[in-house]
C-alpha cells in the first residue's frame, strides 16, 4: 500500500512536471499545448485535494483560457477565490486573469480595476516580474482605451523593471511601447521598439508571440506612407494569426493588408482582402469591401482596442 505522504509527493511532483511544461508551452506561444498541460496539472491538484493548490492550478489554467477568449465562464470562480484566499499569489493571479478577461470594450474600467489589484498583490510579492506583468496589462487598458500617454508611461515602467530580461514578456512590452510611439507620432522611436521586439522574440524561438509586432509595424509603416513595407509585415501577421487559431488578429492583418495594398495602387489583390474579410468576419454585410475602400483604415482603428 502506498503511504499517503508518499502519494503525495509523487502527486506533487508530477503536478510540479506539468506545470512546468505548460509554462514552456506559454512562453512559445503554444497556447492550445499550454491549455491541455494547465488543465492537467488542475485535475491532479483536485485528486491531491489541497484547496491552495487547486486555487492556483486553476488560475494557471485560466490565464491561457483568458487569452483564447474561453474565460468568461470562469469569471465566478476567478472572483470567489479572490474574495477568499489568504494567498497574495493566488490573488495576484486571480485578479489579473479577471482584468484579461474583463479587456474588452464593454469591460475596460473593469478590467483596469483588477488590473490595479492584481499590482498591489504584486507588490507585497516583491516580484519583479509578476509586477512588470501586472502594469503592463494596466498599459493595455489604458492604450485599448485610447488614453495613449498614460499608456505609455506603464510600458516604460515595466521596461525599466525587466531592463535585463530577454523572454517574451519583456518583448511584447517592447511591442507595446513601439505602438504607443506609432500612435503618437513618434515613429523613429516607435520603429526602433518595434523591430528590438521582433529581433527578441526571433532569437527565443517564440515566434508566434511575432503576430502583434508585425501588425503594429504594418500599421506603422502605412501611417509613414511606405505600402510595400506594410504589406510585408501585413502578410507575416496574418499567417502567423492564422497558424494561431487567432480571429482578432486575422481580421486586423487582412484590414491592414487591404489598405496597404489600397495604398500602393494595387486594387485587386486591395479588394481580395476586403473581400475575404468580409466573406470569415461579416457575412451578413457584402457592402464591406466597398465601404472600405472609401475609407482611411489607419485612421478608424486602435490594434489594441
Amino acid at each position: 500500500m502506498v503511504e499517503p505522504e508518499a502519494n503525495r509527493a509523487r502527486v506533487a511532483e508530477q503536478y510540479e512536471g506539468l506545470r512546468t511544461e505548460a509554462s514552456q508551452a506559454l512562453y512559445q506561444g503554444q497556447l492550445a499545448r499550454a491549455y491541455e498541460l494547465f488543465d492537467q496539472a488542475y485535475g491532479l491538484a483536485v485528486s491531491d485535494g489541497d484547496s491552495n493548490l487547486i486555487d492556483l492550478a486553476y488560475c494557471n489554467r485560466a490565464v491561457v483560457a483568458a487569452r483564447t477568449g474561453r474565460a468568461r465562464d470562469m469569471i465566478p470562480h476567478l472572483q470567489e477565490i479572490l474574495l477568499r484566499t489568504t494567498d497574495p499569489q493566488v490573488a495576484r493571479l486571480s485578479a489579473y486573469n479577471l482584468a484579461l478577461v474583463y479587456d474588452r470594450p464593454d469591460g475596460y474600467r473593469k478590467s483596469l480595476f483588477y488590473a490595479r489589484i492584481s499590482l498591489r498583490y504584486a507588490n507585497e510579492l516583491d516580484d519583479p516580474a509578476q509586477r512588470a506583468s501586472s502594469i503592463n496589462q494596466i498599459g493595455n487598458i489604458l492604450c485599448a482605451m485610447s488614453q495613449f500617454e498614460s499608456a505609455l508611461e506603464h510600458f516604460r515602467q515595466a521596461e525599466e523593471i525587466l531592463a535585463d530580461e530577454v523572454s517574451p514578456s519583456k518583448a511584447i512590452v517592447l511591442d507595446n511601447l513601439g505602438y504607443c510611439l506609432t500612435v503618437l507620432g513618434e515613429y523613429s522611436a516607435g520603429f526602433g521598439y518595434l523591430f528590438r521586439s521582433l529581433r527578441m522574440l526571433r532569437r527565443l524561438g517564440a515566434h508566434l508571440y511575432e503576430t502583434e509586432p508585425s501588425l503594429a509595424l504594418c500599421f506603422a509603416y502605412l501611417h509613414i506612407g511606405r505600402p510595400e513595407q506594410a504589406a510585408r509585415h501585413g502578410a507575416r501577421a496574418l499567417d502567423l494569426a492564422e497558424e494561431a487559431a487567432d480571429p482578432k488578429n486575422a481580421k486586423l492583418a487582412l484590414l491592414l493588408l487591404g489598405e496597404a495594398y489600397k495604398m500602393a495602387g494595387n486594387l485587386d489583390v486591395a479588394h481580395e482582402c476586403f473581400t475575404l474579410l468580409q466573406e470569415t468576419f461579416y457575412p451578413e454585410m457584402p457592402e464591406v469591401p466597398g465601404m472600405l475602400f472609401g475609407l482611411d483604415v489607419c485612421k478608424m482603428i486602435n490594434l489594441r482596442a
